[in-house]
């Protein structure tokens, strides 16, 4: 969990815009997860039993994902929204959250081929730093390279990329 999943929300207003900005519908709270719904997704994921294991903890119950601000609010905006979180790339379910190499991996492209993820040890910034693995996340070992946007930049640019128009006029494209 973020160090205070209680503070205001810093990132939510973001996320909840890109569902009228991208499929042109008003966002609805069915499009993303309420705090208990997501914080079970997360208790259950991947990362979670990881955090268990290098804490010397078991059973189910604990808040030990280690998951920034930014991530923990673009799934309260957008948890259940696969309009959005299952285009080109595939965003990982909370329950879906895994740790591979010191990264707390949330994304995939289509092909498998290349994941994102955020470093643990930076789970306790508001907005870190993403990074693109060299490999997919079945892959036991990739190179990370650092992409040099933040988790909500990154979110946010790769949507527009996703859905922009290229016959649209008002769009440059690779000029």
């Amino acid at each position: 969990m973020p160090a205070d999943s209680s503070a205001p929300a810093v990132f939510l207003s973001t996320f909840q815009k890109l569902v009228p900005i991208h499929l042109e519908t008003p966002w609805a709270e069915e499009d993303g997860l309420g705090a208990g719904e997501l914080e079970a997704l997360l208790a259950a994921s991947p990362a979670a039993e990881a955090a268990r294991e290098a804490n010397g903890e078991s059973g189910s119950a604990s808040d030990g994902v280690p998951i920034p601000l930014s991530l923990y609010e673009f799934h309260r905006a957008l948890g259940n929204c696969p309009d959005l979180l299952e285009t080109d790339h595939f965003f990982f379910d909370a329950d879906e959250l895994e740790i591979r190499d010191g990264f707390l991996m949330f994304l995939e492209d289509a092909g498998e081929s290349t994941v994102w993820g955020l470093p643990v040890a930076d789970a306790e910034l508001p907005d870190p730093l993403v990074w693109r693995r060299s490999t997919g996340a079945d892959a036991e070992h990739g190179v990370w390279t650092c992409e040099g946007g933040t988790f909500s930049e990154f979110a946010v640019d790769l949507l527009a990329w996703t859905f922009e128009d290229p016959e649209d006029p008002d769009n440059p494209g690779d000029e």
